[in-house]
């Protein structure tokens, strides 16, 4: 959806308004930056856009209108409620002189499954509407690649806010014990960096959290967490990675459950704040 107006009377007019408008057009995209700079529709990203020369600039309040699949099939974001009343859930971050910053997940934010996401625009306002940017677009997603290994977290980046879901997948495992294991539970840790000797190490902050696992299908299992609300943080620690295990028992011998675990799996955060 396009809420960019403009009222022209004269065929000189709307020559030069069309030049104009390009030009700013071509400006202000080359102000739009992605962090990471390439996503799928399932990553977190976090958009940065400086709207200086166009109707937004010097405004101190913008709100995001954003939009999916622009050849077709697309939806407005779930913030895309009322033209001229946007929510509090679409006020974008001033981090600058008429720059501003918005996160999201495609498969969030628009409801559409990641095969069903090719691309994205989207335009800054004011909250009701009476001054916009013109339309930023189109923007693509990475196709998603579905990599299938023994441990796996989706998804593949991820934020200290995000639903984060970590897998196991017993049928790719060469290890007996993982194989043959009935999981039970899995735990996950957060950890810091360090320097030691000008070496980085990694140090665990505060304990192992454990999940209810559940079946997803034959011999796989998965479980989900929030890292910002399962564990407390203190105050000026730099969280930057956790580390997770899957639990349960094998049969000895004897026929006997025995404890045992999976390996361990790593995951970076990747900040989008």
């Amino acid at each position: 959806m396009t809420h960019y107006k403009t009222h022209i009377r004269s065929a000189g007019q709307r020559c030069m308004a069309a030049c104009l408008f390009f030009l700013l057009l071509y400006s202000a995209e080359a102000q739009v930056t992605f962090n990471p700079s390439s996503f799928t529709p399932v990553d977190s990203v976090t958009l940065t856009v400086d709207v200086t020369g166009t109707p937004m600039d010097g405004k101190t309040e913008a709100y995001i209108w954003i939009f999916s699949n622009i050849s077709g099939g697309g939806k407005d974001g779930f913030t895309n409620t009322s033209w001229t009343n946007s929510p509090a859930s679409a006020k974008m971050k001033n981090v600058g002189v008429n720059k501003w910053q918005f996160g999201f997940i495609g498969t969030t934010m628009f409801s559409q499954s990641p095969g069903e996401l090719k691309d994205f625009g989207f335009l800054v306002k004011t909250q009701d509407g009476s001054k916009q940017t013109p339309d930023y677009k189109p923007y693509k997603f990475d196709p998603l690649i579905f990599t299938p290994t023994v441990l796996r977290v989706f998804p593949s980046k991820v934020d200290l806010t995000d639903v984060i879901t970590i897998n196991f997948d017993q049928t790719l495992s060469m290890d007996p014990n993982e194989q043959r294991m009935t999981p039970a539970t899995a735990t996950v840790g957060l950890y810091k960096d360090s320097l030691d000797n000008g070496a980085t190490v990694h140090i665990q902050v505060g304990s192992d959290i454990t999940l209810t696992i559940r079946k997803t299908a034959d011999q796989k299992w998965s479980a989900s967490f929030i890292p910002s609300s399962s564990f407390t943080v203190p105050a000026g620690i730099v969280i930057t990675r956790f580390r997770y295990k899957f639990h349960g028992t094998v049969l000895d011998g004897n026929g006997s459950p025995v404890s045992t675990s999976s390996s361990e799996g790593e995951q970076t955060f990747t900040s989008m704040k």
